[in-house]
């Protein structure tokens, strides 16, 4: 069986982002990181991309990561006053922030916590034991969203002082001055506010205020009501609500006495950026893109074209619009002249970058790919002594199907002597060189020591992909040679989607799906020194029906056994009636036939 794999797109924060290509979005309401006394707005979205690390191990067998780092010391009760910093501080996206020459992120390794680390990658603590959709920082303290119960927090810039401030489920969270707004889930989306210690909590209006910004006094927002769309703006209590357009805004920031924003431009889905002066005049449109993470900083606007990925950098007016970068970006933070970014895509999503302003300068100040090693012991047949393998990988987040990458294998005898050496040859995790593999199979990588062509001696097999909508498996085997003591890659095994063992019958069952309407089973067997097919069966479902192939390997040679078109209700009434359940060879009601990868497969393979 060829190998096929699709990749699927994985949805972040309700946005869907293939690589370097398209954004397709529909914003929600997504908190927004406003402007305070010596301290600078940036934009308005909920989505961070950073990773680090945890460590766990075991007697017998041992799973490790590399690469975390945790504050030491205890918690005060009290955070200290944010009044007593005056520092410049940018906040970007409710994901990134610098202030005082340290980056603040959530890192999705480590299950979305709070890290910072210096502006050179030094020095990264962890802050916080809580997943952090959206943080703001202010003077000497942090405030943040706890996703667990969606309650707003604060602590200490260092992590200590914890401290629970609402019970409401809280979104599109500002902080300005001494006090906090936000978005009431509880109380149908209605617009709050309370002092930055949690106290005077008040209900301000009835409004659901989408992509807010709380800016110089003033609150800047969507309201999404039937025939009362638009942008408003409304005093900090409330009072005073002026609409400034009947535009429908995806994605807004305020900055500078100015409303940027991306609407339609056409029934395509395709935004345009425009601006608007917070007092809704001058409203026109500065280009066509459709701009994310909109970062303003002096004469320029700095963005990521939702529609490449990509960096950019326009004039105020509109002007003089450069591309920085041809990296694929997840959010960027304009800081003193430098841009900190992460990117996107399977090939250097894990690492946190820099450039200047103009785009040269390019560095990695910090790689948070988690490095994974796991490592068994075993015998490959009872009167050999015990070998090590060792397997190693990398992950960019812990989410459960989030994407890891095999990186290598390594074999050593009863003498710590290397058996087997087989590294990825890419130094970096390169999109096309190598498969991914999801997340939940990362803590084994498909290790396993068994013997899959049934001669008495023990190989060794590792997964190469686990992937795609129907998460079809396939593996690397090296095969055990007791005439050389050595171990040899086996080309053919490589093929087999799903591989289940049947010891018995020495042979291998594997099972793949592509498509909904196409199915396939073979029987593979070990002939002359080969993984070949014994048995294939598979359907094709259409409107007449499911039209049955079966094949036998004769001579060297596939010879059709069977052609024809099964007519019944369900799927199971048709493996029924065409006779393939109770059927000696294939015997699809065999539990070894799994369609799916993932750990309940491997009873099948050991």
């Amino acid at each position: 069986m060829k190998k096929v794999i699709i990749i699927f797109t994985v949805l972040i924060s309700m946005l869907c982002f293939s690589s370097c290509g398209t954004w397709h979005v529909k914003l929600t309401p997504a908190a927004v990181n406003t402007t305070e006394p010596e301290t600078i707005n940036s934009s308005t979205s909920e989505v961070s991309v950073t990773f680090e690390g945890s460590e766990k191990t075991e007697d017998t067998e041992k799973t490790k990561t590399e690469g975390s780092l945790k504050t030491e010391g205890s918690l005060k009760t009290e955070p200290e006053n944010a009044a007593s910093r005056t520092s410049k501080t940018v906040n970007s996206e409710g994901n990134c922030a610098v202030q005082d020459g340290r980056i603040y992120y959530a890192n999705h390794s480590d299950d979305g916590t709070l890290y910072s680390m210096n502006i050179d990658g030094s020095d990264n603590r962890k802050l916080n034991d809580d997943r952090t959709p959206w943080f703001y920082v202010s003077g000497d303290r942090i405030y943040y969203k706890n996703e667990k119960g969606g309650n707003i927090y604060v602590m200490n810039t260092d992590g200590s002082g914890n401290k629970k401030l609402n019970e409401d489920s809280s979104e599109n969270i500002n902080v300005f001055g001494d006090r906090i707004y936000y978005c009431n889930w509880d109380d149908d989306y209605a617009l709050y506010s309370m002092d930055t210690d949690g106290s005077d909590r008040k209900k301000l209006s009835n409004d659901n205020p989408v992509y807010m910004n709380v800016v110089d006094n003033r609150i800047y927002y969507f309201r999404q009501i039937s025939g009362l769309d638009g942008i408003y703006s409304t005093n900090t209590n409330g009072t005073d609500k002026i609409k400034l357009t009947d535009d429908i805004p995806y994605g807004m920031t305020v900055a500078d006495g100015w409303i940027y924003y991306n609407i339609d431009k056409d029934s395509n889905e395709l935004y345009a950026l425009y601006a608007i002066r917070t007092d809704g005049s001058d409203r026109h449109k500065l280009m066509d893109d459709y701009a994310r993470s909109i970062n303003v900083a002096g004469d320029q606007v700095y963005y990521i074209n939702g529609n490449e990925g990509k960096p950019y950098r326009v004039n105020k007016d509109g002007s003089n619009r450069k591309l920085l970068s041809e990296d694929c970006v997840e959010w960027i933070c304009v800081f003193d002249n430098r841009i900190y970014y992460t990117m996107s895509g399977v090939k250097n999503g894990a690492k946190i970058y820099s450039m200047d302003t103009d785009g040269g300068d390019k560095k990695v100040i910090k790689d948070l790919t988690k490095v994974v090693t796991y490592e068994i012991t075993r015998q490959l047949s009872k009167d050999m002594p015990k070998y090590r393998f060792v397997a190693t990988g990398k992950t960019q987040n812990n989410e459960e199907w989030g994407m890891g990458f095999v990186m290598g294998l390594k074999v050593y005898d009863e003498k710590d002597h290397p058996l087997l050496s087989k590294d990825n040859p890419y130094s970096e995790i390169d999109e096309g060189s190598i498969n991914p593999v999801f997340n939940n199979m990362m803590d084994t990588m498909g290790l396993h020591v068994t013997d899959v062509n049934f001669d008495g001696y023990k190989d060794v097999i590792i997964l190469s992909s686990f992937i795609g909508n129907h998460s079809n498996t396939y593996y690397d085997c090296w095969l055990w040679n007791q005439k050389t003591s050595s171990f040899v890659k086996s080309e053919s095994f490589s093929d087999i989607c799903n591989p289940a063992l049947d010891p018995e019958k020495k042979c291998i069952y594997s099972c793949g799906s592509y498509l909904t309407t196409y199915r396939e089973w073979e029987i593979y067997q070990y002939i002359d020194g080969k993984f070949v097919v014994a048995n294939n069966l598979s359907y094709v479902e259409n409107d007449e029906g499911y039209h049955f192939t079966e094949q036998k390997h004769v001579n060297g040679k596939m010879k059709t056994l069977r052609d024809d078109l099964i007519k019944a209700g369900n799927f199971n009434d048709v493996l029924s009636a065409a006779g393939y359940i109770g059927d000696k060879v294939w015997q699809l009601d065999n539990p070894r036939w799994y369609m799916n990868g993932g750990h309940h497969a491997d009873q099948w393979l050991d």
